[in-house]
């Protein structure tokens, strides 16, 4: 471990993208949105209210590769297909280190 606190970028991410939206007084939300943005503050809560600190980051860590990735599946000739395309590279990036620096811990 680098001795660093584990980063609080993906849930205070998600907490100001929510702000942003909320704040866009020129549409109202749909409630597709709004269905999102409940899931993305109880996601962001949940990681926060964690006492653990090691499962705080690891938790941190999950949120950030959900975040920064879209996952799709589709069946092509019979065969279930799996496509994750990266939406976020640095946020992509910085979670797959913390990943390889909680591994190269345990």
């Amino acid at each position: 471990m680098s001795g660093k606190k584990p980063a609080k970028l993906p849930a205070e991410s998600q907490l100001r993208g929510v702000l942003m939206v909320l704040d866009q007084k020129t549409k109202t939300p749909t409630a597709e949105v709004l269905g999102t943005i409940r899931t993305m503050v109880q996601d962001a809560l949940d990681v926060l209210q964690e006492r653990d600190p090691l499962q705080k980051r690891v938790a941190f860590v999950l949120l950030a590769v959900q975040q920064s990735t879209q996952v799709t599946q589709r069946t092509v000739r019979g065969k279930q297909l799996t496509r994750v395309t990266i939406v976020d590279q640095s946020l992509y990036h910085w979670a797959l280190g913390e990943i390889h620096a909680l591994a190269g811990a345990a």
